[in-house]
This record gives C-alpha cells, sequence and structure tokens, in this order.
C-alpha cells in the first residue's frame, strides 16, 4: 500500500506527528469529569437605538467564554448557560459596541439599543458586499474552521462541504458547482457583489475565482430569479470579502497549505488597513500562488494534471456620514492541466486497454491544458436618502475573461504550433451596472426596487478553431422584492422582469463555400417569488417559498460544434430538421420547505424537501462518437425535454457530551424526464457522510493563557450509492454504466499555538481517503477512464498579524 506520493506527503505527516505530541499533555491534562449541560436561555434582540432597524447579523459574544452568537433576521441572538453573572458584548459595524453586565437565575432576555457610530456608518453599508441571501430560502455559509478547513482548494471543490451541492468534475483539476441537481448557466455565483460572467457554459469550466478572497462562501439553495437574475434556477453562489476596516492601523493574514497527493503548494497573503489621520480611508491587498504536480490514484499518476494558479486582488474605499464608494480590483490566472482523451477511451472504458501514464510525479505542465485570466474591476457606491427614503447603491463593473484551449497534439498549421498558440481562444468582454434601492422599513413594511443591465461581446482570436459562435448579448431588467414582518412572521414576494437580445454569427460551408450564419433572437423572461418565514420558539424556524421564472437559451446550448477538451460536443440548431422550431426558453417552477433547529444546546440541524419542474428544460445526452482525423470522441448533443428535480437534503449535528458531537449529511435528488417517462443522466447519487468531532472547551476566565488551545479533532466517512436512476432508452443511454458505489474515510485535527501575545498559529491536518480506495464519481467526465484521486493529507496554517496604527 502507497502512503505518500511525494516527499511533501512525508513533511505533513511528521509535522502531524509533531502537533499530536504538542497537545497530548493539554488534552490529557484536562481529562475531568465532563460538566453538565447548562440550559439556561440568555437571549435578546439587537436594533439601532435611531431607527429601531433591526440589526441581522449583529455579533453577541460572553466575555467569560468566549461563546459568540451571531443575530439572525429578526436580529436575535441566543446563548445557553449556567446559573451565574455573565458579560455580553455586542457589536456590529458602523455602530458603537455595547457591553452589559446580566445575571442569570433562570432564563433571561436583554435586547440592545446600538448608536450608529459617525465615522464608521458608511463602512457597513459600502464594502461590495453581496445583496443578503433571500431569508425565506434554505441557505447555508462556510465561515470561520469551516472555510478553512477548504483553504488551497478551488472554489468548486470547497462547496463541496454544504450540503445538497455536489460537482460535475473534468478529471482532477476543474469542479463546477451543482446545487440540486442543476448547474452552469442556471446556477448564479456572484464575486464581491458582481455577478461573475465569462465562459461559465462550459461543464468544464470551473469558476474563475480566488477562494482565498472571500471571507465566507454563502450557497443560495433553489431558484432566486428575482433578486438575482434568470439564470439563478439552481441557486446562487455568494463568493464575499469581509469588509474593509473601519478601525485605524494595519494588519494581516497569512495562509499556507501543502499536499501530499499532487504535491501542492499555496500560499495567500492579505494586508489591510485605515490611516490614523484619515479614518474615512481604507484599502486592502491580496495574493495568492497555487502550484500543484501530477495527481495521483491508488495505482498511477494521472497523466496532464498539474496546474499552476496566480491571483491578486486590491480594493480601496471611503466611509463618509451618509455616503460611500469603493473600487475593487482583481485578477484570476491559472493553467489547468485536462487528462488526454487516449483514442483508444473506447476500450478503455470496458476495462480492456490501460490509460497511458507518465514515468513519475513532475511539477511540468504540457498539453493538453486550459489557460484562463478574469479580470474584474469593481466602483460601486450608496447615498442615505433623508427620512423615508432609505439608501440608494450603485455598481458598476467591467470583466475581461480570456480562455485558451491547448490540444493535445500541436496544430498542423509551422507559424501557430511554433508559438504554442491554443487552438480554441475565448475572448469575453463583459459590463454590467446595478442599481439598487433599500427602502426603509415602515412598521412591519420594507423592501427594495433594482434595475440591471449586462452588455457582453464574445470573440476568438483570429485564427483559432471555432466552436461556440461570435456573439453579442444584451440584456436589462428591473425587481421589486417586498416583505412584510407581523410579529413572528416574515411573509416576502417578488417580480423581475428581463429583456435578452443575443445575436450570433457562426461560419459554416453551404455547397463547399464559405459562408457566416448571422442569427438574431430576443427574449422576455418573467420571474416570480413568494415565501415565508415562522418562528417557532427560539430554537425552530420554517420557512417555505415557491417561484416562476423563465431562462434564455444561451449561444453554446444553441450552436456549439466540434471538439472541446476531448469531447465532441453540438449545439441544439446544428442539427435541427429544416422547418422545426429553434430552441426556445426553459420555464421553471419550484416549491421548498425547510425547517431548521438552531441554537439549541444539544441538537441543531436543517432538512429541505424540494421540487423544480422545467419545461422545456435544455439539456446534453450521449450520441454516437465521433471520428475524424485526430481520433474518435466521445460525443454530446443538446437536446430540450420537460424534467422534473425532487430531492431532500439534511444536516444535523447532535452534542452527545460537552466536547462530543456527531454529524450527519446526506443529500437526495430524483431527477426525471417527462416526455420519455425516464431517467436523466449525470445525476447526482444518493449519499451520506457522518463524523464524530472533539472540541476541546475554553479554558476557565481566571485560567492563566495557553501555549496551546483549541484543539478539535474529526474523524468521518462518506458513503455514496451506486446511481441506478439512469436513462433506460437506449438512444439516451450512456458509454458506460455509471461504477459502483464507494465509501470513503477521513479525519481531521487542530488548533491554535500561541508563539506570542499577539501571534497566533492555527494549524490544521486533514486527510482524504485514508484507507487509499480505488473508485470513480459519476459526476466525472473522465469516469469513463480514470480513477479519483487516492490518499491526501493537507496541511495548513494561517497566522493573523496586527502592525499597530497605519500611518496617516
Amino acid at each position: 500500500m502507497r502512503v505518500f506520493s511525494c516527499p511533501l506527503g512525508r513533511v505533513a505527516a511528521w509535522l502531524g506527528v509533531v502537533l499530536v505530541s504538542l497537545w497530548a499533555a493539554p488534552v490529557r491534562a484536562q481529562s475531568a469529569p465532563v460538566a453538565p449541560i447548562c440550559s439556561l436561555a440568555l437571549a435578546g434582540q439587537v436594533v439601532d437605538h435611531e431607527s429601531a432597524t433591526i440589526l441581522p447579523g449583529a455579533t453577541a459574544r460572553l466575555l467569560e467564554t468566549g461563546e459568540v452568537s451571531a443575530a439572525d433576521s429578526y436580529g436575535n441572538y441566543h446563548f445557553h448557560v449556567c446559573a451565574g453573572t455573565y458579560h455580553i458584548e455586542v457589536s456590529f459595524v458602523g455602530f458603537r459596541s455595547e457591553t452589559a453586565e446580566v445575571r442569570v437565575g433562570s432564563s433571561v432576555v436583554r435586547n440592545f439599543q446600538l448608536h450608529p457610530d459617525a465615522v464608521q456608518l458608511a463602512g457597513a453599508v459600502v464594502r461590495g458586499q453581496a445583496p443578503a441571501a433571500p431569508p425565506t430560502q434554505a441557505t447555508a455559509a462556510l465561515t470561520g474552521r469551516d472555510l478553512a478547513a477548504t483553504r488551497g482548494q478551488s472554489l468548486g471543490e470547497a462547496l463541496l462541504k454544504v450540503s445538497g451541492v455536489s460537482a460535475i468534475q473534468t478529471g482532477p483539476n476543474v469542479f463546477k458547482p451543482m446545487i440540486h441537481g442543476l448547474h452552469s448557466n442556471r446556477v448564479a455565483l456572484l464575486n464581491n457583489g458582481v455577478r461573475q460572467e465569462g465562459q461559465q457554459w462550459g461543464q468544464d469550466h470551473g469558476p474563475e475565482i480566488d477562494p482565498f478572497v472571500a471571507s465566507q462562501l454563502t450557497v443560495v439553495k433553489g431558484a432566486a430569479g428575482v433578486r438575482y437574475g434568470a439564470d439563478a434556477i439552481g441557486g446562487v453562489v455568494l463568493a464575499q470579502p469581509a469588509a474593509l476596516p473601519d478601525s485605524a492601523g494595519t494588519t494581516a493574514d497569512l495562509h499556507l497549505v501543502g499536499a501530499s497527493n499532487n504535491g501542492l503548494g499555496a500560499a495567500s497573503a492579505t494586508v489591510q488597513g485605515s490611516p490614523t489621520k484619515l479614518p474615512a480611508l481604507a484599502w486592502r491587498a491580496q495574493g495568492t500562488v497555487r502550484r500543484a504536480g501530477l495527481s495521483r490514484t491508488p495505482d498511477y499518476w494521472i497523466s496532464s494534471s498539474a496546474l499552476a494558479e496566480y491571483n491578486y486582488s486590491a480594493a480601496v474605499g471611503w466611509r463618509a456620514n451618509r455616503w460611500g464608494a469603493e473600487a475593487f480590483v482583481s485578477q484570476y490566472n491559472a493553467k489547468l492541466g485536462l487528462y488526454p482523451v487516449p483514442e483508444n477511451w473506447n476500450l478503455v472504458a470496458r476495462g480492456s486497454s490501460p490509460p497511458p501514464l507518465p514515468a513519475s510525479f513532475t511539477y511540468a505542465l504540457d498539453r493538453p491544458y486550459q489557460q484562463i485570466q478574469h479580470t474584474l474591476v469593481k466602483l460601486s457606491g450608496f447615498y442615505k436618502l433623508n427620512g423615508w427614503g432609505g439608501r440608494l447603491s450603485a455598481t458598476l463593473a467591467q470583466q475581461a475573461d480570456r480562455r485558451g484551449e491547448y490540444d493535445k497534439y500541436r496544430p498542423r498549421n509551422d507559424n501557430v504550433a511554433a508559438k504554442n498558440l491554443p487552438e480554441l481562444d475565448y475572448r469575453n468582454q463583459t459590463t454590467t451596472a446595478d442599481l439598487r434601492w433599500e427602502l426603509h422599513q415602515h412598521g412591519n413594511f420594507g423592501g427594495e426596487l433594482g434595475l440591471s443591465g449586462t452588455a457582453q461581446d464574445n470573440t476568438y482570436r483570429p485564427g483559432s478553431r471555432f466552436f461556440i459562435p461570435y456573439y453579442t448579448n444584451l440584456t436589462a431588467g428591473a425587481y421589486a422584492l417586498g416583505h412584510w414582518r407581523p410579529g413572528p412572521w416574515l411573509v416576502e414576494a417578488g417580480l423581475r422582469l428581463d429583456r435578452r437580445s443575443l445575436s450570433t454569427r457562426r461560419p459554416t460551408r453551404v455547397s463547399g463555400d464559405f459562408a457566416v450564419v448571422r442569427e438574431s433572437f430576443a427574449f422576455t423572461t418573467p420571474a416570480a417569488s413568494a415565501g415565508v418565514v415562522r418562528e417557532v420558539g427560539p430554537h425552530v424556524t420554517l420557512r417555505a417559498d415557491m417561484s416562476l421564472l423563465q431562462r434564455a437559451p444561451a449561444a453554446n446550448e444553441r450552436a456549439s460544434q466540434g471538439v472541446h477538451n476531448g469531447i465532441y460536443e453540438e449545439g441544439y440548431d446544428i442539427t435541427r430538421p429544416a422547418g422545426a422550431a429553434p430552441l426556445g426558453p426553459e420555464t421553471a417552477r419550484s416549491a421548498a420547505f425547510s425547517v431548521s433547529w438552531h441554537d439549541h444546546p444539544r441538537l441543531n440541524g436543517e432538512l429541505t424537501v424540494y421540487q423544480t419542474t422545467i419545461r422545456n428544460y435544455i439539456y446534453q445526452t450521449p450520441v454516437p462518437p465521433v471520428l475524424d482525423i485526430r481520433g474518435l470522441f466521445p460525443s454530446y448533443r443538446y437536446q430540450q425535454t420537460d424534467a422534473q428535480f425532487r430531492g431532500v437534503d439534511l444536516l444535523v449535528a447532535y452534542r452527545v457530551a460537552r466536547p462530543l458531537t456527531l454529524g450527519l449529511k446526506a443529500a437526495t435528488v430524483v431527477e426525471r424526464d417527462l416526455r420519455q417517462n425516464d431517467y436523466l443522466i449525470l445525476a447526482p447519487a444518493d449519499r451520506v457522510e457522518g463524523w464524530l468531532r472533539y472540541e476541546a472547551g475554553p479554558p476557565p476566565a481566571d485560567a492563566a493563557p495557553r501555549r496551546v488551545g483549541g484543539f478539535y479533532a474529526q474523524l468521518g466517512a462518506q458513503a455514496v450509492r451506486r446511481q441506478t436512476r439512469v436513462p433506460r432508452d437506449n438512444e439516451q443511454r450512456d458509454y458506460q454504466d455509471p461504477p459502483p458505489g464507494y465509501w470513503l474515510l477521513g479525519a481531521e485535527l487542530g488548533g491554535t499555538l500561541r508563539l506570542g501575545p499577539r501571534t497566533p498559529l492555527e494549524i490544521s491536518l486533514t486527510g482524504t481517503n485514508l484507507l487509499d480506495t480505488r473508485y470513480r464519481d459519476y459526476l466525472n467526465r473522465y469516469r469513463y477512464f480514470l480513477d479519483e484521486l487516492g490518499r491526501n493529507v493537507t496541511l495548513r496554517l494561517r497566522m493573523p498579524l496586527a502592525f499597530g496604527a497605519a500611518k496617516g
């Protein structure tokens, strides 16, 4: 059995032994009887003293224990404590913090009214944060330790920690987020409040976002088309940076990551500050480097699976009493190796021929690969209106996306080959503008109005191969959302209307002569939603929502044609019979119900049940392989049908004793082709994940500071069932039956080592597929000829630094 694939693995293992030995003594010293669970409720509401507006997201902290509770959508915080005297500190960006002493003999309610800080107020508003997730929909967020446990991974891979989220893979380097069985053009991504635009249509095109930029990753599960646009049928992913600093001083954050399987090394640093003599100004600079060699299955190295990534971002903001502005720029640069699809892939898929293997581990990155550069420039601002006007905010953004795809073999054109130019060279320019008016809450009523516009132009480098047409996409939209809060209820409803104009130009041959086919399409797509939230006591929240929205077809679904990363794809209109109607818009009807248990001393969790029915659903289905001079390629064609998606997500955490927690996460989705009375291809298989976690409690308030603290350890297992719900129709059957089910063992441990009074070092060690299990995943597009990764051990270090007050 192979233990580690490269020298970095041995280093990670050695460091793991050192960590265990460091923590062994403190853990043994704490082996006292487990304290009884205390269940007295200490709760309250946090509001604005001036306007009585609730402050969701405000932070309440018990100074004696270090416990933190974030205020929910009603501004309520919750703690469960023993009898005694506590000091609560409540803070919210833009307001002065307040501390109060509370004596607890029975359940206590302590409300807070925070006073706005004239200097900080604008900073809470104009940080370029994405709009808050719809409160009537099921949402999940990765923050704190959960987010830290994903550092070094791509965005799509990190989101796999969220229940109900899976990913379509293309080898070990490309992960495409899938929410409730929907992906690509049906999942909207927002990067720092800006809708991510580029070549997101491709199943093998991962998000061009550096996860190190985000301090929180939020997933809105289910249709959210009113607020985020017509493409959010499946859901929304929000990559949200932290707010720019609102206090004087300079701080930094350093991350280092190393992994054993592919020798991955990643480093990311963030520096930010606000000058003492100019407190209205704040700034941030950030950069990431990520490099990895060949990945390894339990039996062989995966050819051309190395990667290199270099990213940066910067922001500067100005905050005044009633207005503020921010400028943000980021650039994502990645070179991602792709496994070279073998010419005899059909034999490989049947197990008749082994895949080609390189001789040994290397960091060299050779063909085939993707080279991506995505640049975002954003300007945003807000103005607080007088009286009942509320707040007006605007965002203007420019995105430039360049994607080069380098085939397995260099082109025959000597000039192109000498320059090593990509065979496919997409160039996308997108300008977006958003205007949002948040109405001041009047009694129980509130809401917002919004306008948005997009101008997009997609071209190629002259001389590169055609795959999707040149196109120009113009979109304009308007929406209105209103909410009503009678007591423990929240009722929200909204309407949206979008107008999209798509003009395409694609080369073709007519009777042997070259010609350009020009087509124009225009669609008006409405969206409507309604939802309700009911707080049933301090621990239970019920949510229900329904929506109706339409999505216009994208250019690739209409007119793509050719080999794309080793797979031949063909748009619907390419083979459309003469006289037949072109591809029409999708119409989605969605409904979901969720119940969540929260802020309970023992049991917390969430259950979501959902159904989405899509009329004229656009999807890819396998067709007979295509043979050309380069070889035989697996082939897919876009089709249209009526589809239904039904599923359940479950997340439960049960505290067995003060330091021990049992967790369970499960998801299932059934995808049906209603016209054919059959299943759809490429649906996530049923999966369940369970874990046992130990977390050392905080030290007593009068205890001396410990050099090592915050220790935690977790052992978990994931089981994935073989996907048996696949098309039975021979015309839509896959090239290969789904792979067998599998289960994987994982573990994690970590804590904080204090190098000085103000220098904590957070350390974690994570192991995945610890038994080196050989398996394949049904959602990997290269499942026909590749196994998944073998054992991997990842070491993560984080060091926050403070340098004192910044100079003016």
